[in-house]
């Protein structure tokens, strides 16, 4: 007969002494009557890593922070540091990692039109040098 775990709401096998999952004791299998109303099924369990429960930065930090990365080279330079374990308040090192993906997303951006407009460019001048070549003789 399978049950469930009164802490964490798993399916627990019969012959099992406490959760697998939580670790919780199972009170041995005995005759209850059936649980009336339907039981909220186990659908994700919360992530527990430690970057769960950050504290926010105060707003003159998170300022101070913000106007340090735009310094153009400070900034990259502080936020490489920050992302990668220069410091130890993850909030910080969590703004560092967001700041250094935005520009990124922002390099990137400005590198396509870049392409495109050296490339329409491009076209452009091989019309006009090719139109002059042929019809200026």
């Amino acid at each position: 007969m399978l049950r469930f775990c009164k802490n964490c709401g798993l399916l627990v096998p019969h012959d099992a002494r406490s959760c697998p999952q939580c670790g919780a004791p199972v009170p041995p299998a005995a005759c209850t009557a059936p649980q009336q109303g339907p039981v909220q099924p186990l659908y994700d369990t919360p992530d527990r890593d430690e970057d769960a429960a950050v504290t926010a930065m105060s707003q003159s930090a998170t300022a101070a922070a913000l106007i340090l990365f735009a310094i153009p080279l400070v900034g990259l330079i502080l936020a490489l540091v920050w992302s990668f374990g220069g410091t130890d308040n993850p909030a910080r090192k969590r703004l560092a990692r967001s700041y250094l993906i935005r520009t990124l997303v922002v390099i990137a951006v400005v590198a396509l039109f870049v392409l495109v407009v050296s490339l329409v460019f491009s076209a452009v001048l091989h019309s006009q040098l090719a139109y002059s070549y042929y019809y200026m003789r």
